[in-house]
């Protein structure tokens, strides 16, 4: 059996001290950048492999990350959690993913005692409430990263897209179509994203002068399943005055109107028109491909993880508030006003 090379036969390799091989090695204190090519090059060579468990304990880590989710079918978190994971595989670090079911069902205690129980080194939130204000207390004690969600107006790293912007956008596009009469299918959550869409939805109502018209606002489930979008496009297109368009706080939701509006004879696009909401997979599998607001869910688990790690080894100037770009893809669900008569 070969011995094992150890850090000392590394820096007897490369003509340094057992200090500077372990500077280089775990990215601490500053080396010379010919210095370290010279310890990479012996490490190589040698074919040392750092004992981690040992490093761990010396630096009080698990290298572990925890990971609050909501819904693991749910194909929005689940490109989100790809994301994630890839990042923290190539940083060294596990991850454990706690379904959380219902975010209601998070509290201060329960999220501290899965830090202590699990000894993590961080955690990344996926579905925070937007009042959940206890938060800032954890944050306070440990690493931690809202992803997607966060607790508004409280100095917590968080990273997402612009809901209320990028909501805005795809109403205004309707209009632009001709549509007066614009119903929306949001969520009985307390998510900051459902209530930054309705904003944004009120905000190009407001633009184009029109009045807000409580009859238009339906309400799917918190966890916006197909079923409750169906159900809420019934609600709207049995009104005496029913919508020409419908935007969709989520593509599952708008896939449900569309449903819906099948059922009672209605033709998309040239009897309603229908927007989604993060261009998940399903929006292309059947036609017709669904109209929407195309987020960047992995780079959001990418750079979520990024921003936690960035805490962990307290990386001077890191980044505390990120939004990634969005964009309204215009596909076969939606149609100019005047083609609809």
């Amino acid at each position: 059996m070969p011995r094992m090379v150890k850090i000392e036969d590394v820096a007897r390799a490369a003509g340094v001290s057992v200090a500077t091989v372990s500077r280089v090695l775990n990215e601490q204190g500053h080396v010379l950048p010919e210095t370290q090519e010279k310890v990479r090059k012996a490490a190589d060579e040698l074919r040392y492999q750092p004992n981690l468990s040992a490093r761990n304990l010396r630096k009080n880590e698990s290298r572990i990350i925890l990971i609050l989710a909501p819904n693991f079918s749910n194909p929005y978190y689940s490109n989100v959690l790809a994301g994630i994971c890839d990042v923290s595989r190539n940083l060294g670090y596990s991850t454990l993913i706690y379904n959380t079911y219902d975010s209601n069902a998070l509290d201060q205690t329960l999220v501290t005692h899965l830090f202590q129980k699990n000894r993590a080194d961080g955690m990344i939130t996926l579905a925070i409430n937007r009042d959940d204000r206890w938060l800032t207390q954890i944050a306070g004690k440990y690493p931690l990263v809202q992803c997607s969600e966060y607790v508004e107006d409280e100095p917590i790293p968080h990273i997402s897209v612009d809901n209320r912007s990028a909501a805005k956008e795809s109403v205004s596009m309707l209009i632009a179509q001709g549509h007066r009469r614009i119903g929306i299918v949001t969520s009985a959550n307390r998510y900051l994203s459902s209530a930054n869409r309705m904003r944004g939805y009120l905000d190009a109502l407001e633009e184009a002068d029109i009045a807000r018209d409580e009859s238009l606002i339906a309400y799917a489930s918190a966890d916006y399943s197909f079923a409750s979008g169906k159900q809420a496009a019934r609600e709207l297109l049995s009104l005496p005055e029913p919508p020409s368009a419908i935007f969709c706080v989520s593509d599952i939701l708008a896939l449900g109107v569309i449903a819906a509006a099948g059922k009672m004879g209605l033709q998309v696009p040239w009897d309603l028109s229908v927007t989604g909401f993060d261009d998940v997979d399903y929006t292309t599998m059947f036609h017709p491909y669904l109209t929407t607001v195309s987020v960047p869910c992995y780079d959001l688990g990418r750079r979520s993880m990024q921003l936690l790690y960035d805490q962990i080894v307290q990386k001077p100037g890191a980044e505390r508030e990120v939004y990634l770009p969005h964009k309204v893809i215009v596909r076969e669900t939606t149609a100019q006003y005047a083609k609809q008569q």
